[in-house]
């Protein structure tokens, strides 16, 4: 497959750049996408790329869902959109009854509704499938808001491309052992092995509000079920609501696992990607504190080097909620942990005090790189989805 003989092409490139010592350089263009419906706002935009035979270059799905203009945590169901010819056209968004909003089976719940929501979608190689995996709110739909000290699960849906079907979303089921009743995996990105299993990270605890446990569970998929098998080391702190949202990433023979506090950003290290070292804050390589808070973190791991995409303080960016906008893109230092500051460069900028914590990363091409964010927005028909192409040169 000519798609194959790109990422071959890649490595090649990526070793004479580490032979040479030249940090890779990488130019940023920014496109909005999707009027939003006149009664809500795009949010929770991601996107992945899926290998076509006999094209060099990969369709991109992309997910996202309706939010309500008012409330919190004010969902509706998945929708998607395609495009055959990177991100210049789209068929969609398209809404699914498999992906959407749920009675819950249980009784003492019959009154909410159980929502998929921070969905990520990721192609799959071994499987030719892309999964898509998020998290549950339950939701009252009289305040539009999630209630107070409810469950959630790890969701999962499967699409296919060679159907253009998506299944109906499904939770991963754990052991009884397993006693926490909050669990989940929302926003995440995960790492696929080689032999196709997922080393998955997600956090838990009682509650929403509750202290969260950070860890990354080694799961099966076999195209249609995804199966957790175990997890590693847990990781908590015991102020805020401990850590949340964690992604991963391996660079060279070591895996990168980024965790949001209420209070800061922090980071771990692991040789087997289950087993972290204690976490630490992520700081700049002049050891200042990076300044990222209260939302999430997301890498892009390229040949040349490992890179952190987030948020932070000190950006002229008092007035945005959670200093949730412009997004940075910036090199890690392999050896140190922390942020290059001198490699930083915005890659969303700033649009009046709207945020935008909520956003993914993902290859497109060798050449090309996506962060997809859906900025909030109170101006009904505004194409509020943006998409900022990473060219690397």
């Amino acid at each position: 497959m000519r798609w194959q003989s790109f990422w071959v092409g890649l490595l090649l490139v990526g070793l004479a750049s580490l032979a040479t010592a030249a940090d890779p350089e990488f130019s940023v263009t920014i496109e909005h996408h999707f009027p939003c419906p006149s009664d809500a706002f795009w949010f929770q935009a991601r996107a992945t790329a899926i290998p076509q035979a006999g094209d060099e270059n990969p369709s991109i799905l992309l997910t996202m869902q309706p939010h309500g203009m008012k409330g919190t945590h004010n969902y509706a169901g998945i929708v998607s959109a395609t495009s055959p010819d990177l991100g210049r056209t789209w068929d969609g968004p398209k809404s699914h009854d498999e992906l959407e909003v749920r009675t819950p089976d249980q009784k003492d719940l019959a009154s909410y509704l159980v929502v998929p929501v921070d969905a990520t979608p990721q192609y799959h190689p071994q499987t030719g499938k892309v999964l898509l995996i998020g998290a549950t709110f339950y939701v009252d739909p009289l305040t539009q808001k999630d209630i107070p000290g409810g469950q959630s699960d790890i969701f999962y849906a499967v699409y296919d491309p060679e159907d253009n079907a998506w299944s109906d979303w499904r939770t991963v089921a754990f052991p009884e052992s397993f006693r926490w009743p909050y669990k989940r995996s929302g926003c995440a990105q995960w790492v696929v092995q080689p032999n196709g299993e997922l080393l998955l990270p997600f956090y838990f605890g009682e509650h929403n509000n509750s202290i969260h446990y950070a860890a990354v569970a080694r799961c099966k998929f076999d195209g249609t079920t995804l199966k957790y098998v175990e997890h590693g080391s847990q990781h908590k702190l015991d102020f805020g609501r401990g850590m949340s949202e964690p992604s991963l990433a391996k660079f060279e023979d070591t895996y990168y696992l980024t965790m949001r506090n209420d209070k800061a950003a922090y980071v771990s290290t692991s040789d087997d990607g289950l087993h972290f070292s204690e976490a630490e804050k992520w700081r700049f390589d002049d050891g200042q504190e990076l300044g990222s808070y209260n939302t999430q973190q997301h890498f892009l791991a390229r040949p040349g080097g490992l890179y952190l995409a987030y948020t932070r303080r000190g950006a002229d960016n008092d007035d945005v909620m959670r200093h949730r906008a412009p997004i940075f893109l910036a090199k890690i230092d392999p050896t140190t942990h922390r942020i290059l500051r001198q490699t930083e460069q915005i890659v969303v900028p700033k649009e009046g005090s709207a945020a935008m914590g909520n956003f993914g990363v993902c290859d497109i091409t060798p050449q090309e790189s996506w962060i997809v964010v859906a900025k909030r927005t109170t101006t009904p028909g505004e194409k509020n989805v943006i998409v900022s192409r990473i060219r690397w040169e």
